[in-house]
């Protein structure tokens, strides 16, 4: 392979390491996000045994439920304290599937981005029908690095995202989704990266990392530029993220 591979948002934690091995061959990195507490001292474990995997520690929205955002945000701070950690993620807000924990989605967020901004951390965020708030929250409270997973919002607020300076990502839906293809169409290639979000499954499609190739070749088809433009170019957005 002419390039090495980047994936800017994949759960690794959910993946057996057969699966991770058979990635360190194609990938140089792979933005290693979690789920809650457990998930995260498990993406910290594995980034141990494959240097390729960027770990972040987060709490996703889904994942908020009854639990006290004090107490969870203190949870990961003593992991970031550890100096292991690049990014925090997977956090966010949610008002698609999860709309009665809002409240406490905010509360948990809000603390997490004082915690990014004061340890210089990437934030890697989920923002279901919530974009235009979460990316509000994030630049107000001063974090310098920023990607929007699976950026599915409407254009105005991606060129916000853009002039802010922060990322979006596009991952194998596009290949289903029309209005997900019109946004990596229409993206600038400054905020552009690809992920996969593995292995979450959508639509009857598991994603894997894997289809971070078929992904990139449509659209370096539709936007009509090379596909070694546009792997280059989401693995310098994606280093850069991390602050590498």
């Amino acid at each position: 392979m002419a390039s090495p591979l980047s994936d800017a948002h994949c759960h690794a934690h959910e993946y057996g390491e057969a699966e991770l091995e058979s990635f360190r061959k194609a990938f140089d990195i792979v933005v290693a996000v979690s789920d809650d507490i457990a998930s995260s001292e498990r993406t910290i474990e594995l980034a141990h045994r494959f240097a390729f995997l960027a770990p972040c520690v987060g709490i996703h929205p889904w994942a908020v439920g009854d639990g006290d955002p004090g107490s969870l945000a203190r949870r990961l701070e003593e992991l970031v304290r550890r100096g292991e950690v690049l990014c925090l993620g997977e956090v966010g807000l949610d008002l698609a599937f999860v709309p009665q924990t809002f409240e406490k989605q905010l509360e948990l967020f809000r603390l997490l981005l004082d915690l990014a901004r004061d340890y210089d951390l990437a934030v890697n965020v989920h923002a279901a029908k919530a974009w235009r708030q979460a990316l509000e929250e994030i630049s107000g409270k001063g974090v310098r690095r920023a990607l929007f997973h699976w950026y599915n919002g409407p254009l105005d607020v991606l060129n916000e995202i853009a002039a802010r300076g922060y990322l979006i990502s596009i991952n194998p839906t596009a290949r289903i989704s029309p209005k997900h293809l019109e946004i990596a169409k229409k993206a600038p290639l400054s905020v552009l990266t690809f992920e996969s979000d593995g292995p979450y499954e959508y639509r009857g499609l598991r994603l894997s990392p894997w289809m971070i190739l078929e992904t990139v070749n449509l659209v370096a088809k539709e936007r009509k530029l090379e596909y070694s433009e546009l792997i280059e170019i989401s693995k310098y957005n994606i280093t850069k993220f991390l602050g590498l």
